[in-house]
């Protein structure tokens, strides 16, 4: 049974502004969930997030370990006859409890803000230094077995990583600015 929802929420008003998604044109079809690639791993799918958000309830959304489970295959949003862009609206609610004081740390939220602190600092990922930023965080070490199997493989890159150029990093800034406060700290 699909429960009708009247009028906007403050959660759907803020996500709707940060990614520009009307969530009211979901027709509460469930062919977002029916196609999601991650859903065994999700409590809550693609169609009941829109809903909670309608609901308006963030604080169960931001502590919840769907939205960090959405591999953004955009199979949803291929799918999605409204035409609903799910994975940003996921990346919206990752950004958001990242942000949020009272949400809960946990693994995922260490690991997203390091990797975003790397994309702007570097303009991609480097894996040795990400792993070795995690395992001062207090996340262990992959087995040394597996990491000499990928460092002698060349599955991870040990040269130093490049320092972007001059317009990426003013395009960094410009992002910034506009409010795209990033994870930097």
């Amino acid at each position: 049974m699909t429960m009708v929802i009247t009028g906007n929420s403050a959660l759907q008003t803020e996500v709707e502004d940060i990614c520009d998604v009307n969530i009211d044109a979901c027709i509460q079809c469930g062919t977002c969930t029916g196609g999601c690639s991650g859903i065994e791993l999700m409590e809550y799918g693609p169609r009941q997030i829109i809903q909670l958000i309608k609901l308006n309830q963030r604080k169960l959304l931001l502590n919840s370990k769907a939205i960090w489970m959405c591999v953004s295959c955009h199979i949803c949003e291929d799918r999605c006859p409204a035409k609903i862009k799910i994975t940003g609206l996921m990346d919206t609610l990752r950004e958001m409890a990242c942000a949020e004081p009272t949400t809960k740390t946990n693994e995922q939220i260490k690991f997203h803000k390091l990797y975003v602190k790397q994309v702007k600092a570097f303009g991609r990922t480097h894996e040795s230094i990400l792993t070795m930023a995690l395992t001062f965080k207090g996340t262990p070490l992959p087995p040394l077995k597996l990491m000499k199997d990928l460092i002698t493989r060349m599955r991870v890159d040990m040269k130093p990583p490049h320092r972007p150029d001059k317009s990426y990093r003013l395009s960094i800034r410009r992002v910034e600015k506009k409010g795209g406060k990033g994870h930097g700290n």
